[in-house]
């Protein structure tokens, strides 16, 4: 059986205030760090609050792709799981540009990011 991979939306209709009516606009993806030991409640509540921080500016219906590194164990799966209970897309990183990263406590500083880090506890 051969099966066909499907990429998740790469827009959506935005209605935030940037613009005086519907738009599309790019998906937010959030790209969750790859770490086997973290606390599953912790990444449960940094990406609660990507998506909190999203809604702000996009409003309440926003998308996001959550996106992860290698296997899906530990706060990949975590965040895979996250993201299927409530509907949104999960797929394992490929490159693609990410409006956050969820990263555990310590983790190392990437220079000239400009994207928002949510921290969690391993």
């Amino acid at each position: 059986m051969t099966e066909t991979a499907t990429r998740a939306p790469q827009l959506f209709t935005c209605t935030c205030d940037v613009k005086p009516e519907p738009h599309l606009a790019s998906v937010p993806w959030v790209l969750v760090a790859a770490d086997p030991h973290a606390d599953p409640e912790r990444v449960c509540d940094a990406l609660t609050g990507v998506w909190y921080d999203l809604t702000l500016f996009y409003g309440p219906d926003v998308p996001m792709v959550i996106t992860y590194e290698g296997e899906a164990t530990g706060a990949a799966k975590v965040a895979r799981d996250w993201a299927t209970e409530r509907g949104f897309a999960a797929e394992s990183y490929d490159g693609e540009f990410v409006a956050a990263n969820v990263a555990p406590e310590g983790a190392a500083y990437v220079g000239g990011e400009g994207r928002p880090i949510y921290r969690y506890a391993a």
